[in-house]
């Protein structure tokens, strides 16, 4: 269903019936960025929808960088989460959740804790009215506003907000805000088709600026430059930090670590692991990823090769992310140009035999 914002009524009063009585998250705006803040409530002086992504991954909300899973003995139950409410999820975000969704809630056992993460969370997206430099995501399939998987979705246009519900949970949550809203016409409807046409052009530009566009054969391109020497290359710069894994909106991978807990009773918790480190998946028998250029390789394997092969689309959402995080200033849109490049010179070779 889709509603417009009644006359004498305003989004903030809309924002403030969906996020009563629930905890809320919601964007800031600090230094041209934007950072998720918990509050009790949505609070219009203070947050906003946000004009493109923010800084950390909504991933962090539903799959903890650290967690603690409990003692090996004598454990209490856990308290059960609070119902929760997200403001201004970007689709990058929110596509990157179909890989956690498909690593923790689809296989033969599922996570707890992220089942009742997921559960409990409101998730009210918006339409990127902007973009980052790094932003690229229609060259990996994706649009800069949500169509699907979102609960309920704001679109800012010219004439006023459109909100869509994308789940019956999603209508549930509106139904709270109903004196608000009035049905949406073809006015508002068309303005949102020519907002998003825009934005789709806007991001088509950042793309081809960086050398990509929609279409290209990543798969294809990583798997003929598999030994490469543009891994080498490009891991010279990189200095491990793991930062790039984990700003990323897909990077899922995790360790378990058993020590002591506040009492000294042996305990486990679950924190964030990362292909770069250099003791990443190491065993008994040694580390089957020495180098760095291998390690670099395997990150750009497991994104545009193996979810592809399993999940029929990139682990990547061309949200750049990693490329602002890098010390070593390494720009995922160059390793992806220069793989296609290189792709598209033998080919070009062979056909000339």
């Amino acid at each position: 269903m889709k509603w417009a914002i009644a006359a004498q009524c305003t989004l903030d009063d809309v924002l403030d019936a969906v996020t009563r009585n629930r905890v809320t998250f919601a964007l800031v705006e600090e230094d041209s960025n934007y950072r998720l803040v918990r509050a009790g409530r949505w609070e219009p002086q203070k947050h906003t929808l946000g004009a493109y992504r923010q800084i950390e991954p909504l991933k962090s909300l539903l799959f903890r960088p650290r967690e603690y899973l409990g003692a090996w003995t004598g454990q209490a139950g856990r308290e059960p989460m609070a119902e929760r409410v997200v403001i201004g999820v970007k689709n990058c975000d929110l596509s990157g959740l179909a890989i956690h969704d498909d690593v923790f809630l689809n296989g033969d056992v599922q996570d707890p804790l992220y089942a009742e993460a997921r559960e409990k969370t409101i998730l009210v997206t918006a339409d990127c009215t902007g973009c980052r430099d790094v932003c690229f995501c229609p060259a990996v399939g994706e649009h800069p506003y949500p169509t699907q998987h979102f609960d309920i979705n704001i679109s800012p246009t010219p004439i006023g907000y459109l909100l869509e519900t994308g789940t019956e949970r999603g209508a549930e949550v509106l139904q709270a805000a109903r004196q608000y809203l009035t049905p949406a016409d073809d006015a508002i409807q068309e303005a949102r088709k020519t907002q998003r046409a825009g934005m789709d052009r806007m991001l088509l530009e950042n793309a081809a600026s960086a050398g990509l566009a929609p279409g290209m054969d990543f798969r294809g391109a990583l798997e003929e430059t598999f030994e490469s020497r543009l891994w080498d290359d490009f891991a010279a710069d990189c200095v491990e930090c793991g930062a790039c894994n984990f700003i990323c909106c897909t990077c899922h991978c995790f360790l378990l670590a058993d020590g002591l807990n506040a009492r000294d009773n042996p305990a486990r918790c679950k924190q964030w692991d990362s292909c770069l480190f250099p003791g990443f998946a190491c065993t008994a028998g040694g580390n089957p990823r020495p180098k760095r250029a291998q390690r670099l390789r395997n990150r750009f394997d497991k994104k545009f090769i193996f979810f592809p092969e399993v999940l029929g689309r990139y682990a990547c959402d061309g949200c750049g992310r990693c490329t602002e995080a890098c010390i070593g200033k390494i720009d995922i849109r160059k390793i992806l140009e220069r793989a296609v490049n290189e792709s598209g010179a033998v080919h070009a070779d062979s056909s000339d035999d």
